[in-house]
C-alpha cells in the first residue's frame, strides 16, 4: 500500500489547485538559489504548514518567497496554514512583507 504524502506536500498540492498553478515537487536547485514551491506565471509562492506560526517563521517564508523569484518581476508571497485538522486551507494568509508590497503595487 503507498505511503500518503507529507501534510506539508498535500498542503501545496492542494493551494496549487485552488489557485490554478502546479506543485514544483521534489526540491529543486540551480546550484545558487532554491525554487518556489508552486508554479504560477507572475508568482513565486512559497507555502508552509506550520505547529506555530511565529513572525520570525512568516518573516521568513516571505523572504524566501522573494529569494527564489526566477525574475524581479515575480510577485513574492507567502501561504501559510497552522497545521491543525479544524482549519480549511481557505483560511491560509497570503503574506509578503511591506517593502514588497510597495514596490510592485504602490
Amino acid at each position: 500500500m503507498p505511503k500518503p504524502p507529507a501534510s506539508w506536500k498535500a498542503f501545496e498540492l492542494r493551494i496549487s489547485r485552488l489557485i490554478g498553478g502546479k506543485r514544483r515537487g521534489a526540491y529543486v536547485s540551480d546550484g545558487t538559489q532554491g525554487k518556489s514551491d508552486i508554479i504560477l506565471d507572475g508568482f513565486s509562492i512559497e507555502c508552509k504548514l506550520l505547529k506555530q506560526a511565529g513572525w520570525q517563521k512568516i518573516l521568513d517564508a516571505c523572504r524566501q518567497a522573494e529569494n527564489n523569484r526566477e525574475s524581479e518581476l515575480e510577485i513574492p508571497i507567502a501561504i501559510i496554514k497552522k497545521n491543525s485538522r479544524g482549519i480549511p486551507d481557505k483560511d491560509s494568509i497570503v503574506a509578503m512583507r511591506l517593502e514588497t508590497f510597495r514596490e510592485h503595487f504602490l
